[in-house]
């Protein structure tokens, strides 16, 4: 009998993302803009917005592929709130400075592991 995904994973693999969850639980719980529709032909990503909060975005990037993906994706911060500048760190890592381009997105380049998951927070 085949073990499902999910199951399949380390047993503190489910501590780590409801830690992670209640750490971002706000922006979490915001508005949400699909930026590519899942199709499992490519990455798909979404963006979750609140111009309100300490973390105005947070971009979530799924590689459904069996092979790493390496792509640069325009991010639209219009909903952020965002007029000019963005800080970006991938995974909690530390944040980059982007420019706001004049339609208010940015450009990221992205690498997504093999079945893998990238999340952005932007401030």
């Amino acid at each position: 009998m085949d073990v499902p995904y999910f199951c399949r994973r380390d047993e503190g693999d489910g501590e780590k993302w409801v830690d992670w969850y209640k750490k971002h639980r706000e922006i979490l719980e915001s508005d949400i803009i699909h930026l590519r529709r899942a199709d499992g032909r490519d990455m798909d990503y979404f963006l979750h917005v609140n111009p309100s909060g300490q973390e105005k975005g947070l971009l979530m990037v799924f590689n459904p592929l069996g092979h790493e993906v390496k792509k640069g994706i325009s991010v639209p911060l219009y909903y952020t709130g965002l007029t000019k500048r963005a800080k970006v760190s991938e995974n909690g890592g530390k944040a980059k400075k982007y420019t706001l381009a004049r339609d208010y997105t940015i450009e990221l380049e992205v690498t997504v592991p093999a079945g893998g998951v990238k999340w952005f927070v932007i401030e």
